[in-house]
């Protein structure tokens, strides 16, 4: 089995077995949710039509954006737990999380400017694990994120390809029902980037060195 698959397979496999990993998405999750009943409760006129209010959605989400930052960094930490058997324990993640907040924010805006040049997205993707992960500095970070991918080029690829795909056709299959899809899709679309997130984990722990016990 190739080592993408293998890391997909083996994400949904230990966020079954650990459901204590969704815990940190609950709160942008809740966010989210919450904006979104407000924007419908609170539409706009567009012409002879009433649609729910984008203001309000996008203020929703860059708060949920925000708040899932904190918890996709808390997430590596409790997964690079799971996997090597140790106890997933969220206030010590998080606690992980505030001491390197700086360090964690510059990598994210390093990973957020790769994302943009489509080119370098499998070097964003990587960048937070090895930062979280090995507890590293944001450029020595990205070095080793390039690093990594580079060793790895093809599996990499063949991960990066799966997860768009699987995210565009949940993202696109709720957006076709109406009204309560946005809701649904919201939920979905957190569970998978959780999910993602422990298979990025797993794939990089797996090739970094020897592969760890599950």
């Amino acid at each position: 089995m190739l080592k993408s698959t293998e890391s997909i397979s083996k994400g949904i496999d230990i966020s079954v077995k650990n459901p204590m990993l969704f815990v940190p998405y609950a709160m942008p999750i809740v966010i989210q949710l919450f904006f979104n009943v407000l924007a419908y409760l609170f539409p706009i006129g567009y012409y002879l039509f009433e649609m729910p209010n984008p203001f309000i959605s996008l203020f929703g989400s860059f708060i949920a954006a925000i708040l899932g930052f904190v918890a996709g960094c808390m997430l590596v930490d409790m997964t690079n737990d799971a996997i090597n058997n140790r106890p997933l324990d969220l206030r010590k993640s998080m606690n992980l999380v505030a001491s390197k907040i700086g360090a964690l924010i510059v990598a994210a805006i390093i990973a957020a400017i790769c994302s943009i040049t489509v080119i370098l997205l499998p070097i964003a993707m990587f960048i937070m694990v090895i930062a979280i992960i090995e507890e590293l500095d944001a450029v020595e970070s990205t070095r080793r994120a390039f690093d990594f991918v580079i060793k790895n080029l093809s599996e990499v690829i063949i991960f990066i390809v799966i997860v768009i795909v699987v995210e565009a056709i949940f993202s696109y299959g709720f957006s076709l029902i109406p009204i309560i899809g946005s809701f649904i899709g919201a939920i979905i679309s957190w569970f998978l980037n959780a999910i993602f997130t422990i298979s990025a984990v797993y794939f990089y722990l797996s090739l970094r060195a020897p592969p760890h016990p599950i």
